[in-house]
């Protein structure tokens, strides 16, 4: 392999999370879709990863690279790339933090993905490989849940409550009280990607991640959480805004 390729799935945070990480430095990679079952034996064989787990998003290049975690994935692109570093030393344990946050907000957003994907005909329809013809994947729609039912049982996914979320959104709010626009640890990190990218679970920004189609975009939402954590999608979206390159799109 003589380029660097991403594998993800459009609607994923994690997958977000990697893009901006990637974006951030200027790393030039190709993005590829990735689909439940469908795809896996593929990306197995080119992660050279025949047994055990193997989850995306994935980064593989040259000389047999071969990444299948977010924040790995970061460590990478501060170690290729060009300008200011996501992880800089001195701020790791702190940034470390703040990703364990950001991981239980995504895990909360998985759980209500998939719930919402068993219910909506239009978020299986959405779930299927872009590719396919919209008319075929109509027909195919219910074949989604054979996806959602593999996730479950691969990330042990049970059902999380608004109520679950409060604690880390209140973490949030304290990190930006009296600073609404500014980053977490006082200069921009992968604290600020992750936790920003995780905020998904809540409410989707507008425009970000790039691959959320718009029935997707709804289930994702938990209108009555935002409603009452709107100074932190606020700064979710400053922080998007700001910072997020036009070319995360990969």
């Amino acid at each position: 392999m003589k380029e660097l390729v991403l594998v993800g799935e459009g609607f994923s945070p994690w997958t977000a999370k990697a893009r901006w990480a990637l974006a951030h430095h200027g790393i030039a990679h190709r993005y590829e879709e990735y689909t439940p079952i469908v795809s896996e034996p593929w990306l197995r064989v080119r992660a050279r990863r025949m047994s055990g787990r193997v989850s995306v998003p994935h980064l593989l290049g040259p000389n047999g690279l071969s990444i299948g975690d977010s924040f790995a994935i970061a460590q990478e692109a501060d170690a290729r790339g060009e300008g200011a570093p996501l992880l800089p030393p001195e701020l790791l344990e702190a940034i470390g933090d703040w990703n364990e946050l950001s991981e239980r907000l995504m895990r909360a957003g998985r759980s209500q993905i998939l719930a919402r994907t068993e219910e909506s005909r239009e978020v299986q329809i959405e779930s299927l490989p872009p590719h396919m013809p919209r008319a075929l994947r109509a027909i195919f729609a219910p074949s989604a849940r054979l996806g959602t039912a593999y996730i479950r049982k691969k990330y042990g996914v049970s059902p999380v409550p608004d109520e679950a979320l409060e604690e880390d959104l209140a973490a949030v709010r304290a990190a930006i009280a009296g600073r609404p626009i500014e980053p977490l640890l006082g200069r921009f990190t992968l604290a600020d990607v992750a936790v920003a990218t995780a905020l998904q679970a809540v409410r989707p920004h507008r425009t970000a991640p790039v691959g959320l189609l718009p029935a997707q975009r709804e289930a994702w939402a938990r209108p009555e959480l935002a409603a009452r954590w709107e100074d932190v999608l606020a700064w979710r979206d400053a922080m998007i805004d700001r910072h997020l390159p036009a070319s995360s799109g990969g």
